[in-house]
């Protein structure tokens, strides 16, 4: 799995493992169906046919189960439509078994063959073993929390010759990368609490918990005459569902309350019906909104949002190290600054040409120490020698990248960035509809990122980037072109110094003889991220939001355009498609820049009803006092950071 530089927590977010949530349905595999079972023994009612072994995200906005048909893990929104299924390689005679979300959603553990795999909820990419073959025994039955623990059972070193339902209860902390044994013997059907503190196992018919940290094993319903299987939580950790075969071969479904010790069925059947149990959380997933009182403070904000205080620790942000300084004014000369931040650590900050504004004295000197570097984009007819010398005298080392044009500098700025990149991206400068994002994408792996943006001059390519490209090798420099413009400049342009075939990556998103910035947005997207935990939003006729965005959330997540009044279908699609792993939707700007309905439009995308989100102002980038983590859960994702989908938009050219 790819990972970048910094855990996905929100920035202006306090962190909180427990992930507090209300009880929502509780599902069954019943005879190769999902059903919806109700606590007032109401019959069940069938929401997924032909399915299996169901598993809910932590936010409860996706189910996934096992298709019978194809052994492939699916997975489906709330309302058990819209079905993404995983690329789990498999045969007619091995299918993919006991599917679970881990951390705060972005994966999909399950097992096949005995060994764990993992893949990105959303389905962008195939499956990969979990564990290194050294790590690896015969592994099943995973089940996994938000914190980054898994629990499972390992019935051997090999599969050979054991019976792969039983064996010791494992966990492993993904966090940590370690593994503990945690119960010895013939153990079966292991699930984590929701916190990550308590698996509740069987053993022999017999149901228990074992403490993760202290190992104290704990016997719940020690009398009962019947065999219990399938342990499930609920989602408020108060509760384990589970089944009961009775000694007259029937079977129950039932809810044990764990602080009283009573217990209720809730279905009754006269037949054996082997089914696992999975109970949805109704966790409220957050929007926001980032903005001061015009473009300039909406900058500010930003910063305020992402960037500690020197000296302060505020859980969710991060220490600057430098700082990108650009005309505030000048479209042309910031459009690869938030690729430069990434690598930098740091934000971006506009300023008028002739000077320092007064906002931007006060921010650098509020996340800078002394001494740090802050970078200037463009030459002295863009940020003037005052600027440079203003940065000097606040006690930072002013550091000026700059050539004969904007596409000079974007040159000069990805060089700063690596002298051996791994990727460059390519897009039009004439417009920042795909600059923008692409800059945030290219830094999204913060301190550890391989490339940067340069600029086409429209559908062609001046000398400058011409010759920054020639003298790059692409087989060992991915690149990327976003957008028509840049794909037509890029492969209608000789290189010398390249092979007469060539690889590279197109991202275009050309619709009826049209390419909307929302729709390019949203296909860089998929291609750069998997499951990503949060998104920003930005309106595409204002590219000082887009600046902003991008510079606070590059190591978090995509940058998508879209509509001030509604969200574009494509981004509301995304969204849809992401609601497993993404727990936050940012919007930067006023309301005339995202409005009220077009954020509510995305928190209902991504959460689990339309009231299963809560909304957040972040005025002056500052968090509201009431706290953010006590409703959300930060901290609950893998690290991110760039996990690009090389194989679908791989393409050769021929010079």
């Amino acid at each position: 799995m790819a990972a970048g530089t910094v855990a996905a927590l929100a920035p202006g977010a306090s962190a909180d493992t427990n992930w507090p949530a209300a009880n929502g349905i509780l599902t069954g595999d019943l005879d190769g169906y999902v059903s919806q079972l109700y606590e007032d023994g109401t019959a069940p009612v069938v929401r997924v046919k032909n399915a299996m072994k169901p598993a809910w995200s932590p936010d409860g906005s996706r189910l996934a189960y096992v298709n019978q048909s194809t052994g492939r893990v699916n997975v489906v929104g709330h309302d058990f439509t819209g079905p993404v299924e995983l690329p789990v390689n498999t045969t007619n005679s091995i299918e993919a078994e006991d599917p679970t979300f881990w951390w705060g959603g972005s994966d999909v553990v399950f097992s096949l063959s005995g060994r764990l795999r993992v893949a990105p909820s959303d389905g962008s990419r195939a499956q990969q073993h979990l564990f290194a073959t050294a790590q690896e025994g015969c592994d099943s039955q995973p089940s996994g929390a938000v914190d980054g623990k898994l629990a499972f059972i390992r019935s051997g070193s090999t599969c050979s010759g054991v019976d792969r339902r039983f064996g010791a209860v494992w966990l492993y902390d993904g966090a940590k990368g370690t593994f503990k044994q945690l119960v010895a013997g013939k153990a079966n059907a292991p699930a984590i609490s929701p916190d990550g503190t308590k698996v509740a196992y069987t053993v022999g018919g017999k149901l228990y918990t074992a403490d993760v940290v202290t190992g104290t094993v704990t016997p719940w319903l020690p009398d009962e005459t019947g065999s219990i299987s399938r342990p499930a939580w609920s989602p408020d950790g108060t509760k384990l569902a589970y089944e009961l075969s009775t000694t007259s071969n029937e079977t129950q479904d039932q809810v044990l309350d764990l602080a009283g010790g009573t217990t209720k069925v809730l279905y009754d059947t006269p037949t054996t019906v082997k089914g696992d149990l999975a109970w949805q959380p109704l966790r409220k997933n957050l929007t926001g909104r980032v903005w001061g009182s015009d473009a300039y403070a909406t900058n500010i904000a930003s910063s305020h949002w992402t960037w500690n205080t020197v000296g302060g620790s505020v859980p969710g942000l991060m220490n600057a190290k430098a700082a990108v300084l650009t005309n505030r004014d000048s479209t042309a000369y910031s459009l690869t600054a938030p690729a430069l931040a990434g690598k930098k650590h740091g934000p971006v900050l506009g300023t008028p040409k002739s000077g320092l504004s007064s906002a931007v004295k006060q921010e650098l000197k509020r996340v800078l120490k002394p001494g740090s570097n802050v970078y200037l984009v463009g030459n002295t007819s863009i940020l003037s020698s005052t600027v440079a010398s203003q940065v000097t005298s606040l006690g930072f080392t002013p550091k000026r990248l700059s050539g004969t044009d904007r596409y000079a500098t974007s040159v000069a700025v990805a060089k700063s960035v690596t002298s051996t990149p791994k990727y460059v991206f390519l897009a039009d400068g004439t417009t920042y509809s795909a600059a923008l994002p692409a800059a945030a994408a290219a830094g999204a792996d913060g301190t550890s990122s391989a490339g940067s943006v340069v600029l086409s001059n429209g559908s062609t390519l001046t000398s400058s980037v011409k010759s920054y490209l020639n003298s790059l090798s692409p087989k060992s420099t991915m690149v990327i072109a976003v957008g028509s413009s840049a794909k037509y400049a890029l492969t209608h342009t000789y290189f010398s110094h390249w092979p007469s075939t060539f690889t590279y990556y197109p991202i275009t998103a050309m619709k009826s003889g049209r390419e909307t910035g929302a729709a390019l947005s949203v296909a860089l997207a998929k291609f750069w991220w998997s499951a990503p935990y949060q998104v920003a939003l930005a309106d595409p006729t204002s590219w000082r939001s887009g600046v902003s965005a991008g510079s606070a959330m590059n190591v978090f997540g995509p940058v998508l355009w879209t509509e001030p009044a509604v969200l574009p279908s494509e981004v509301k699609s995304y969204l849809v498609r992401e609601a497993a792993s993404t727990q936050a939707v940012i919007a930067f700007g006023g309301n005339s820049n995202v409005s009220p309905a077009g954020l509510d439009m995305a928190g209902t995308a991504i959460s689990a009803g339309a009231d299963q989100f809560v909304y957040h102002p972040y005025y002056n980038g500052e968090e509201p006092a009431s706290s953010f983590a006590a409703s959300t859960g930060e901290g609950t994702s893998a690290p991110v950071g760039a996990d690009p989908h090389l194989d679908s938009l791989k393409t050769v050219h021929r010079q």
